[in-house]
């Protein structure tokens, strides 16, 4: 209720106009020539522009200074800095092939990689000319040419397993009956047209006695399949949804990282994905593809120059954000920046559902962490050696394997067979990373108290679990509380991967943002200022509970009580 009350306290201030921008972004959307691909039977594509028109330059930006004019004239600078999505294999073999002399750095998405493009960061970067189409309608200083590629089928991929291919022929079957009806080409248009009250996606629910499949897709890729409304909708996800709607079955689609699409289709975590994937050789060798329902081109995206030589002047909150200041004003940029970043498509229910996920993840990893910890410090200052010696492999082979490595090990290899959600794999992933450095923390606080401690405990009349609990354990918090307390804020800061196990928390949510705006200033540094106060909230908690536990601070409270002054 807290965050809702400050979102609509921020709309208050800086104003509201949804309407205005999206009669903005529908202008630009009119004024784009259309190259909608149109196929005939023999499933060839040609495009609504003339063969004239076909040339490096495409037409929307003939009238524009371009960096790069063609890939001949990209292949002239020795300093060449390209993008490349992760996981696009057969296209960075490509992209080397033509460009040898690039270097190529590695990203996890188009809107990262345009926004950095639009902005002179990097040269260019290649992928679907419909995908970067709509990434140069958001960001004015983003054109693209020709990158020489054949086109490429569009295709979903099974596992290589019988069953995989069984349903793989079945939605060949219902392709080839779009396609002969001239469906396909319909939901074609819808997704790369104008409308965009029609572009919604309902997944169907199974028909009794039908089974439900899961499908993988990486929503970053408009209009393919990208977030709205906080749903999951697309061309691919329309077709997906309209076609096992038809055939009875249920459909449950999961967000992924892209380069962990094929993984969890591979190890049986997914029936299959659909992700703007294309029939290159790894996928034929080790899966089952679908028939092809679409055919793109590849396009390389490069900067728009002005006479000057120097970015545009970025409008609509697009993506040179500097610029825009300049050009708008910094209050006007701040408020079209804001607009889009949580107003449009109610975007801020993705930020406050990633807030309570973060949190959620965090406290429960925590609290499993510590009593683990405490077990395996109990094992470690145990006298059997056996028991000690399985302790430090544990915590040796926790300490020294990435956090991400462990996650991705657990959700698509140990839990890939099992219905455990993602959120409970996180839980144990964290809590058993936690666990590790925490048993550390106690055996060392622990040995730090003085051995006389228990003796005269012991010599008291306490039993040995009494006089641990009662005057060794209290008197060891002391010592490792405010590392403890460094431990878990970095805990919180480190849940922030968990979307590679299709969890969608605080930073997975910006990711999303990012991926409909193309902007980075508002969601990247709302996501570091909110981690930043959930951290400070944690840090009051636990340093509250450091204080409570100070046997000085609780022996002069007792004396208040007691009406009798501290030092007597």
């Amino acid at each position: 209720m807290l965050l809702r009350f400050l979102f609509l306290a921020c709309l208050i201030l800086l104003g509201c106009n949804e309407p205005e921008e999206q009669i903005r972004s529908t202008d630009l959307l009119n004024d784009s020539p259309s190259t909608v691909s149109v196929r005939d039977e023999g499933e060839k594509v040609m495009d609504t522009t003339s063969a004239v028109d076909l040339k490096d330059v495409p037409p929307q930006f003939r009238d524009k200074k371009l960096k790069y004019s063609s890939i001949a004239e990209m292949n002239k600078n020795e300093n060449l800095k390209l993008g490349m999505q992760t996981g696009f294999v057969f296209v960075d073999k490509e992209t080397r092939r033509l460009l040898p002399k690039a270097k190529i750095d590695y990203y996890k998405s188009t809107p990262d990689m345009a926004y950095l493009v639009a902005n002179g960061k990097l040269d260019g970067f290649i992928n679907d000319e419909p995908v970067i189409r709509y990434a140069a309608l958001e960001n004015p200083n983003l054109g693209y040419i020709h990158a020489g590629f054949e086109p490429m089928d569009i295709v979903a991929v099974f596992p290589k397993k019988e069953k995989g291919r069984s349903l793989r022929d079945e939605l060949n079957t219902y392709i080839e009956k779009y396609r002969a009806s001239g469906l396909l080409d319909s939901i074609d248009n819808l997704w790369l047209g104008h409308d965009e009250t029609r572009k919604v996606v309902d997944f169907p629910k199974a028909k009794e006695g039908k089974p439900t499949f899961k499908m993988a897709t990486s929503a970053i890729n408009p209009p393919f399949e990208y977030i709205k409304d906080g749903k999951v909708v697309g061309f691919e996800m329309d077709l997906m949804a309209r076609i096992f709607a038809e055939m009875g079955y249920g459909l449950e689609v999961h967000d992924v990282a892209f380069e962990s699409v094929i993984l969890g289709v591979e190890t049986g975590m997914y029936d299959f994905a659909v992700a703007t994937l294309s029939t290159t050789p790894a996928f034929k060798e080790k899966n089952f593809l679908s028939n092809s329902f679409y055919v793109s081109e590849c396009v390389m995206a490069v900067q728009i120059l002005d006479e000057k030589n120097v970015l545009s002047p970025a409008k609509n909150g697009g993506a040179s954000d500097s610029a825009a200041i300049v050009e708008e004003g910094l209050i006007m940029s701040l408020k079209s920046s804001f607009v889009r970043t949580f107003v449009m498509e109610s975007r801020w229910k993705l930020v406050t559902n990633g807030i309570w996920v973060t949190v959620y993840i965090s406290i429960l990893s925590a609290l499993l962490g510590t009593v683990l910890g405490f077990l395996i410090c109990l094992m470690r200052l145990s006298k059997i050696r056996i028991v000690d010696a399985i302790a430090i492999i544990y915590i040796r082979i926790l300490q020294g394997t990435p956090s991400v490595v462990l996650l991705m090990i657990l959700f698509y290899v140990v839990f890939a067979r099992t219905e455990i959600d993602g959120v409970w794999v996180a839980v144990i992933g964290f809590g058993m990373n936690f666990g590790a450095y925490v048993s550390e923390m106690m055996r060392t606080g622990i040995e730090a108290v003085d051995k006389g401690q228990m003796e005269a405990a012991l010599a008291l009349g306490y039993t040995k679990p009494r006089a641990f609990f009662k005057i060794v354990l209290p008197q060891a918090a002391r010592h490792f509380l405010p590392v403890y307390q460094g431990e878990f804020i970095s805990l919180v800061k480190m849940t922030s991967i968990v979307g590679y196990i299709a969890i969608q928390d605080l930073t997975k949510a910006s990711d999303i943002i990012r991926s409909r705006t193309y902007e980075a200033f508002f969601p990247l540094v709302t996501t570091a200022i909110i981690y930043f106060a959930i951290a400070w909230f944690l840090t009051r908690v636990l340093t509250a509970m450091q204080k409570r536990l100070d046997q000085s601070r609780r022996r002069n409270r007792l004396l208040r009580h007691s009406g009798l002054r501290p030092g007597i």
